[in-house]
């Protein structure tokens, strides 16, 4: 496994430099080209931040409450939150942090369950009727991958403009022109539906260099079975992308399969690229280029920040944290 002192003499940094800049030191005076070069060497080099927190400090005995916007089961169908969950939870167990989790049922969050709390992490995206009764049970509310209302909470996310536009901008250098995108639609409940970032993005990024193509979009859900139908639905056309953003690694993973079905070679005649690097990736058939997203470290910070405002913090912090494309062998 590589160790920091591997990435700083590839970079000609020192280890100290280099640690700062993956544990996203803001106060570290470096330029954007060393801290670039620094995160896209530890990607090469596969470097797995370890947990080097060992436990956050509170002055009291502690009882957090988790909010996940999925249900069990859409979470096993898209671990991206699940493995933020876990961010929160083994950093929790080191800190001896008792945690309540509770799941979306039936479009509605039974607060009940989750007992006395001194802070809630709501993981996901909520609408303002549910951001008022979060706040009736504590004021100490943390959101991770939404941002509601920065001057009162805070919140831990991605730039997803950065990382789409980055996938985007590395695709049109690679001499890609057919570029295709395979998404999912994002609902607060049954009634409320959200644009999603991703696709959002992905349009106007293409539309500004006047190639984008929008038979070439296919949208569904965040599931395998959905990115194997999405595909097939691509690959039927006589008109297809060359190559396939996916707006999560399990889309991927469902459209890995429809094109190995149609005996086609990736990236040779058809390329992919994933989102979020679930653990999963690097064995696929190719090994799947995807982004990867830091989301147990999301967990972790999510939860550093929720005991700094109980502990008395009253400045709201919004965190965003960088993401890295990871290239495999599927484009």
């Amino acid at each position: 496994m590589a160790t920091l002192k591997d990435i700083a003499q590839k970079t000609n940094t020192s280890i100290t430099t280099v640690s700062r800049v993956l544990n996203y030191d803001k106060t570290l005076s470096v330029s954007d080209e060393i801290r670039r070069k620094i995160i896209e060497t530890a990607a090469e080099l596969n470097y797995r931040t370890p947990r080097n927190r060992t436990k956050i400090a509170t002055r009291k005995k502690l009882r957090i409450g988790i909010v996940l916007w999925y249900d069990m089961q859409e979470e096993m169908d898209d671990p991206y939150y699940m493995q933020i969950r876990r961010g929160i939870e083994k950093l929790a167990v080191k800190s001896r942090i008792e945690t309540s989790l509770i799941y979306k049922m039936d479009d509605r969050y039974k607060l009940s369950d989750l007992g006395r709390v001194d802070g809630l992490i709501l993981v996901g995206k909520f609408s303002p009727d549910q951001i008022r009764q979060f706040h009736k049970l504590t004021p100490h509310l943390v959101f991770v991958d939404s941002s509601p209302d920065e001057t009162l909470y805070d919140s831990i996310v991605i730039d997803f403009h950065a990382a789409v536009k980055d996938v985007l901008q590395t695709l049109l250098q690679e001499g890609y022109s057919k570029i295709g995108y395979l998404g999912g639609v994002e609902y607060i409940s049954k009634h409320i539906k959200l644009g999603e970032r991703r696709e959002l993005v992905f349009r106007d990024f293409l539309f500004q260099r006047n190639k984008l193509n929008t038979k070439y979009i296919h949208v569904g859900t965040f599931t395998i079975e959905s990115g194997y139908e999405l595909m097939k639905q691509a690959l039927s056309k006589s008109d297809r992308a060359e190559v396939y953003f996916c707006a999560n690694d399990s889309i991927a993973f469902g459209a890995l399969r429809a094109i190995h079905e149609h005996n086609l070679s990736i990236p040779d005649d058809i390329a992919l690229i994933g989102f979020n690097d679930n653990p999963n990736s690097e064995f696929t058939y190719p090994p799947l280029s995807t982004v990867r997203v830091h989301t147990e470290f999301m967990g972790e910070q999510a939860l550093l920040s929720v005991c700094e405002r109980i502990d008395g913090r009253n400045v709201s912090i919004k965190k965003i944290i960088p993401t890295i494309l990871v290239k495999r062998d599927s484009f």
